[in-house]
């Protein structure tokens, strides 16, 4: 298509696809502090002179590195496939930072909803009712210049726009720099929303 910013969908697709990784999987991450409630884990934890925060930060950590081996092998799938990154290792560090981060936003979102609701319900009907808009209202499928301006409008306020944005430059000509540094500020004050979220709710869940 005139003005259609790669070679081919595929190269064009595939940092979409990752940023995907990163909303899908984080968001129903609920359902293991859900398991851990009605296991009566996370009771037995809270009554230990742990920190909340690090309750929160060490299943973080364990979601993030699945997170990262999943964007690996995307990536090896991809390059088998025929797509290639611009950027070489150092665009696959800042990729795999990009979508920590957004993955990070929605993890402490998902696991504050549970641990306020104590329900899997909420989870799955937020979490459908979120993933999917914010699937569409980014440039994840088409470039942000197909989009009609109301979407483009809308695609400022979504943080899985920024994901895209910074991470799919990334894979066609190079560093964006300007971009980069606002989606880093941008995502990076979404996961701590999100860790913060948690970990508020936490202590309220132990008192």
């Amino acid at each position: 298509m005139p003005g259609f910013p790669a070679d081919t969908y595929l190269q064009f697709f595939v940092p979409g696809l990752i940023v995907m990784l990163a909303v899908f999987s984080p968001v129903y991450s609920g359902f293991d502090v859900l398991s851990d409630i009605d296991h009566g884990v996370l009771e037995k934890m809270l009554v230990t002179p742990v920190n909340r925060y690090a309750i929160i930060i060490g299943s973080a950590i364990d979601w993030a590195t699945q997170l990262v081996m999943q964007v690996l092998i995307i990536f090896g799938i991809a390059y088998v496939m025929g797509a290639r990154i611009a950027t070489g290792i150092g665009g696959i560090l800042l990729t795999i930072i990009i979508v920590v981060l957004l993955g990070l936003g929605f993890f402490g979102l998902s696991n504050a909803l549970v641990l306020a609701t104590k329900k899997a319900e909420p989870l799955v009907v937020i979490g459908n009712l979120m993933t999917l808009p914010l699937m569409f209202l980014s440039s994840i499928m088409v470039p942000s210049q197909f989009a009609p301006e109301w979407i483009r409008i809308i695609m400022k306020l979504n943080p899985v726009n920024y994901a895209v944005e910074a991470a799919r430059p990334l894979f066609l000509e190079g560093y964006n720099w300007p971009q980069i540094a606002t989606s880093l500020t941008v995502l990076g004050v979404f996961a701590t929303i999100g860790i913060i979220s948690a970990t508020l709710t936490l202590r309220k869940f132990g008192n």
